[in-house]
């Protein structure tokens, strides 16, 4: 059905009588408090005698604190709204017109601050405010100054009641401000057009709307003229914006111009063009005309990052029916676009502003921040409001626990406010719950369910016909169905968490929108094309998956030489849908992944063929999420300009480097700047800003180094980018905190990548008979004890690969043997050189395991236990990617593509560490078993991060068939048998330092340790039972356990054999300093660990799911480290001189 105008009346009596309205209306009521209301004499040069001599509206009682049970007036539901309590007299429920609304305020609230623009001049921010008085004022004067440039008024046949439009295409800011409120001096509806719109788009509104004047800034003449010559209408013309000024506002005659009725066109919005065709939306002057002067919080302002031309428009209306005040901030102006910039220009406020109003990504700017400043900001406000897109799960929760008031509203231009997640603070951390409170509320909204067969679910927005401020309707009774899908929580009542758009819109992380079919259906069009589906939703740019028909993949390998020949086909074809479509949803070549003929058969499809597009984004996601980290990283295929070839990354320094900056700039944007040029004055937006940051990564050498998301607009001319570049390649990237903000990105990036769908598994084949065990790891400590308890328990049946990291099978079994041997695990030998076990060279790394197929394993069932991993506890979390991160998901796909792996009794185990969530460890609650979903778990090395990453991989394939597990190892030591300690490991060479330089550090340390020979059976105990789960297997710390030894008891122990004194830890660091002992890196890790506070409590581990599977956990607890095992290890490692 077409959508269709939809004009209710302002209090939809229809619905209710009006006992029943007066009830809602007397429930919302409360007691208020006093107004402050603010003069800032300094600003102001009104003098009229008349004006001073007006006592304001007396809201005494009328207004008071925000509290949970009373929201402020910017996140009232048009539903709550309807139901304060009525003003007092003079101001009347309702105001003829906005223009009368605005009089009313200047008449009996002159000095009461109405609106600021901050502004950045002479490297300072400024406000620039306005009291109502002087809006009014500015208002007439603009209007005089403006009216002989304007045609006459005549009745427009498209808009509603007839009201003349007129375009105004302008940055955020005073100007836009003035010319707006002058239009409705002059009885014009205001079309307003954002910019950087397509000149196709503009005129295909102006077309719409029969708007035939565009009032243009200074700064857009020329985009505005040409979406004139595009419009083709000899009455359209543009007009020059004036110049504003606040200097010597006096109160003028409003003269004979007919005042607008509420009938009339206030504001006209548009979509967002999404489709290359954006439509307009009519704001009517009556939805903006209820008095909301007796809302709680209206003595507090606001400050908005959204411009007047879009979402700020609603902010600002509702803050006049408050008759509050509100700031502006320009983000779209240079300089603007940071969290300093935010909060200097904060301060430049005249009164301190308590709500601060934003959209996710600039959030998520100030939040993370690594000065901190932008954080401290947002906690100091009443209000920290989100809205317009979706605010990612894990930042939100981020910003409540760090004790920010966020609350998400919902709001759009077809219905006004809808619902919001004000609520109790203290008690509540639901931010992004969407409630409807009032039972008016309950009454006028509905949500439908996709499935009504199925409890809970997605269900449907849809907003009645009686919603007072319900502009267009797409239902045969006069709704609208929203097709935004929502999910009822659990247990709040009337709240609603937004899931995902029921059609085939694609909401930015900016909240800008677009509209998926457009781009593919351009694509497809191509003729090596067979499909595409274009992605992007709550990203900050759109992707294309873009699959290659059979023909044009030819016989040859699919490489990136064949890829690259058809990306540069695409070209042209990308730069067509391109112009036709606005920044936000264009499509940057080194964001469309080209697919071989042989993955189309996954695409997900209706009965019909059609492409069914939320089950498609699922299959692919892990695949967009590798789409993302390549551009993000500089790893994208790199189309060379014709004539060149492909060649390796440059090392460009200084002004080679500059002029290489100003070319891949003047092909990304199409002009070519002076290096000391502004690149975002000269147009270039934030996609392409993320598009020159990608080149630099696939061109530029930075040793390996990766530049900030920010790098180019915290270096907005190219000698400032070129000369950071250099910073970041030379090692001077930032401080300590924003390499760590950098490298906990990084962690989730890597569970993106590496987190593939599990495949469907092969039909478990008929007689296969045995165990499969496949390990790894088995040439270290825990590895091997391992293998020899896997095949002490093997039957005749059972079948026990081992892979290796070697250059042939022979050297893999070579040094199997060789790890044997020194861990005297004799019967274990005795079975590899009898070929019970089989041992294979492998590459964890590649996609294969480097195992290549035909590996003809035929078995009932399959164990994988993955044991291998780099001990290196000083490099970075990107050191273990390739071999150590990547091999884990490689694994996993093998395992998952075996056929007995369908058995419900297989079993993948990843052996994690402890270390994967000690930072979280508190003085009270033991570390559980259980997931992690924080990054910030891991302590602060590569060694435990990478842990986590892995951890999170498996997780993901927990409850999807089989059984996954993931076994946390704390602390291991040398076994119980024969007392080998693998002497690379911390612990171990801190032990031969101290021999070395005759002294031991005092540390505060629970001996909580674990013998290898323990681990590898509760490991294996695990392996063999049925669940998926994550274990502990540490010493345990449960009431009912013994407690481990301490560190004095430790000292005493080996004392007795290596002559040591005791000293405090500075002191042995001291010492270690001066000699010459080889500390293998470690003296950092040391250093960092030490400095901890002596008091600090050692962490506990709760263990009690691997104690309930394995006995010799649970006899391990009853026993602990002790002098016989310590004496042991001792006599151990003297034999192999690791000691003297």
């Amino acid at each position: 059905m077409p959508f269709r105008l939809h004009t209710p009346p302002a209090l939809a009596l229809g619905v209710f009588d009006r006992e029943e309205l007066q009830v809602l209306i007397n429930c919302a009521a409360a007691a208020q408090g006093p107004a402050r209301p603010y003069f800032d004499r300094r600003r102001t040069s009104l003098s009229s005698p008349k004006l001073s001599e007006r006592p304001p509206l007396d809201l005494t009682c009328k207004m008071g604190s925000i509290s949970a049970d009373r929201p402020p007036y910017l996140t009232l539901t048009i539903s709550q709204a309807l139901s304060l309590e009525p003003p007092p007299a003079p101001e009347p429920r309702q105001h003829a017109s906005v223009n009368a609304m605005l009089d009313a305020r200047a008449e009996h609230m002159p000095h009461q601050l109405a609106v600021g623009f901050t502004s950045l001049r002479d490297k300072d921010w400024h406000c620039e405010s306005l009291t109502y008085a002087q809006v009014r004022a500015l208002a007439i004067k603009t209007a005089h100054n403006l009216q002989a440039s304007l045609p006459p008024r005549r009745a427009n046949s498209k808009s509603p009641n007839g009201t003349p439009l007129v375009a105004v295409l302008a940055p955020s800011g005073l100007d836009l401000f003035a010319h707006i409120v002058a239009l409705w001096r002059l009885g014009y509806g205001v079309l307003c057009i954002a910019p950087g719109s397509p000149a196709e788009a503009v005129a295909n509104l102006l077309r719409l709307t029969e708007t035939t004047v565009v009032l243009a800034h200074a700064l857009q003449l020329a985009p505005a003229r040409a979406a004139i010559d595009t419009l083709e209408d000899e009455r359209a013309h543009v007009v020059e914006m004036l110049r504003t000024s606040t200097n010597n506002i006096e109160k003028e005659d409003e003269s004979s111009w007919e005042p607008p009725t509420g009938e009339d066109v206030l504001v006209t919005m548009h979509t967002s063009g999404s489709s290359g065709l954006p439509k307009p939306i009519y704001q009517l002057n009556r939805f903006w005309t209820a008095s909301m002067l007796t809302a709680p919080g209206r003595e507090l302002c606001a400050f908005t990052t959204t411009p007047l031309f879009h979402g700020g428009m609603s902010d600002l209306l509702r803050s006049i029916q408050a008759g509050s005040t509100i700031f502006f901030h320009p983000t779209a102006d240079p300089g603007a676009l940071s969290t300093t910039a935010i909060c200097r220009a904060i301060g430049a406020c005249p009164q301190r502003p308590a709500y601060f109003l934003s959209v996710p990504y600039i959030l998520d700017m100030m939040f993370t921040d690594a000065a901190g400043e932008g954080a401290e900001a947002l906690v100091g406000m009443q209000l920290v409001s989100t809205g317009g897109a979706p605010l990612p799960q894990q930042l939100g929760d981020q910003m409540v626990a760090a004790g920010i008031r966020l609350v998400s509203r919902l709001g759009s231009s077809e219905c006004g406010f809808l619902m919001s997640s004000w609520r109790d603070f203290a008690s509540d951390s639901e931010w992004n719950s969407l409630r409807i409170p009032d039972a008016l509320g309950q009454k006028m909204l509905r949500f439908e369910p996709q499935d009504p067969s199925a409890s809970g679910g997605l269900h449907e927005l849809i907003v009645n016909a009686e919603w007072p401020t319900k502009l267009v309707a797409n239902r045969e009774d006069g709704g609208y169905a929203t097709s935004d899908l929502y999910a009822p929580h659990d247990s709040l009542p009337n709240a609603w968490r937004y899931d995902s758009r029921s059609d085939d819109t694609l909401v930015l992380v900016s909240g800008k929108k677009a509209t998926a079919p457009v781009g593919e259906t351009r694509l497809k069009a191509v003729s090596f094309v067979s499909e595409a589906i274009v992605f992007g939703a709550n990203r900050a740019i759109l992707g294309a998956l873009v699959f290659v028909t059979p023909q044009a993949a030819g016989e040859g390998a699919f490489d990136d030489a064949a890829q690259i020949a058809l990306l540069r086909q695409l070209q042209p074809v990308l730069a067509q849908i391109n112009a036709a479509s606005p920044p936000h949803a264009q499509l940057a070549l080194e964001m469309v992944k080209l697919l071989p003929p042989s993955e189309a058969a996954s695409i997900p499809r209706a009965s019909k063929g059609s492409l069914q597009r939320g089950r498609a984004y699922v299959r692919f996601a892990a695949l967009i999420d590798q789409v993302y980290a390549d551009f993000e990283e500089g790893r994208s295929l790199r189309v060379p300009p014709a004539g060149q070839t492909v060649g390796g990354k440059e090392a460009l320094e200084g002004e080679e480097l500059v002029a290489w900056l100003v070319d891949t700039v003047e092909r990304i944007n199409g002009t070519r700047l002076a290096p000391d040029a502004d690149v975002f004055v000269a147009g270039v937006d934030s996609i392409q800003s993320a598009r020159i940051r990608a080149a630099v990564h696939q061109n530029v050498e930075l040793g390996g180094k990766v530049l900030g998301r920010n790098a180019v607009y915290e270096h907005p001319t190219l000698v400032l980018l070129a000369q950071h570049i250099s910073d970041v390649r030379n090692g001077n990237d930032g401080d300590a905190h924003t390499r760590q903000s950098r490298e906990l990105g990084l962690m989730h990036q890597l569970v993106a990548k590496y987190s593939r769908p599990k495949p469907a598994s092969p039909q478990q084949e008929e007689g296969g008979v045995g165990t499969l065990f496949i390990l790894t790891g088995v040439t270290g400590g825990l590895g091997a004890q391992l293998l020899d308890r896997v095949l002490s328990r093997c039957s005749g049946e059972d079948h026990v690969v081992c892979l290796v990291r070697a250059s042939s099978d022979a050297t893999a079994r070579d040094r199997v043997l060789a790890s044997l041997d020194s861990r005297f695990l004799s019967k274990a030998r005795g079975a590899v050189e009898t070929d019970r076990v089989e041992c294979l060279a492998a590459d964890l790394s590649r996609r294969d395991c480097g195992l290549g197929k035909g590996l003809g394993w035929h078995s009932a069932r399959v164990v994988t236990i993955h044991a291998a991993w780099s001990v290196n506890f000083v490099a970075g979390l990107s050191s273990f990617e390739a071999d150590n991160i990547a091999g884990v998901a490689h694994l996993l796909d093998l395992h998952d593509s075996l056929p007995c792996a369908a058995a419900a009794d297989s079993a993948f185990v990843f052996c994690s560490s402890v270390a994967s969530i000690l930072a979280n460890r508190s003085e009270d609650v033991g570390l559980e078993e259980k997931a992690s979903r924080a990054a910030g778990d891991a302590v602060a090395m590569g060694y435990a991060r990478s842990k986590w990453v892995a951890e999170q991989i498996i997780a993901r394939h927990m409850g999807t068939g089989g059984q996954y597990a993931a076994v946390r190892i704390g602390q291991l030591c040398s076994d119980t048998a024969h007392g080998v300690w693998n002497q690379s490991e911390a612990w171990p060479i801190l032990i031969q330092i101290s021999q070395a330089v005759g002294c031991f550090p005092a540390l505060n340390e629970r001996l909580d340790w674990i013998p290898t020979d323990v681990a590898a059976q509760t490991v294996l105990d695990i392996a063999l039972s049925t669940s998926d789960k994550v274990y502990n297997v540490a010493q345990p710390t449960t009431a009912a356990q013994h407690d481990a030894a301490g560190w004095n008891e430790l000292y005493k122990w080996l004392a007795e054999d290596l002559h040591l004194e005791l000293v405090q830890p500075l002191a042995w660091l001291e010492a270690v300093r001066r000699s010459d002992c080889d500390s293998r890196g470690l003296l950092a890790l040391w250093e960092r660990n030490f400095a901890r506070s002596p008091d600090a409590d050692a962490p506990r581990f709760v263990c009690d799911k691997a104690l309930a599977l394995s006995s010799a956990l649970r006899a391990w607890g009853q026993h602990g480290v002790d002098a016989p095992l310590i004496h042991k290890t001792v006599q151990h490692w003297r034999s192999i001189g690791f000691l003297k």
